[in-house]
């Protein structure tokens, strides 16, 4: 009985695994008929949507240093600027800092 009941449990556990790789390995195909309703004028057709998993974002993560780094060049770009066209010149500066960080990491 007990290894009846951990077969069953494995044998789950290998179907579930396939399932999700076979999600996995081929996107999803959607089918759609026209007309939709009877007694349409229409001809019939089939729309078919191939849809393909997108790939979850990139998650950046800046080290505390970084950070405040970023915070000090804001503060001292937004206090030196006299202009909006300074502040945004100045941000866009500290953001190209931030991402020579990141790449040197």
């Amino acid at each position: 009985m007990n290894k009846r009941y951990i077969s069953a449990i494995l044998l789950a556990a290998l179907c579930g695994a396939g399932a999700a790789q076979a999600q996995n390995a081929a996107p999803a195909t959607q089918e759609i008929q026209f007309p939709s309703r009877d007694g349409s004028l229409s001809p019939p057709s089939t729309l078919r949507m191939t849809v393909t998993p997108e790939s979850p974002p990139v998650v950046v993560r800046d080290t505390p240093e970084s950070q405040a780094e970023f915070a000090r060049c804001r503060q001292v770009s937004d206090r030196a600027a006299v202009s909006n066209a300074q502040m945004q010149a100045g941000l866009d500066a500290c953001m190209r800092q931030l991402e020579q960080r990141r790449q040197q990491q």
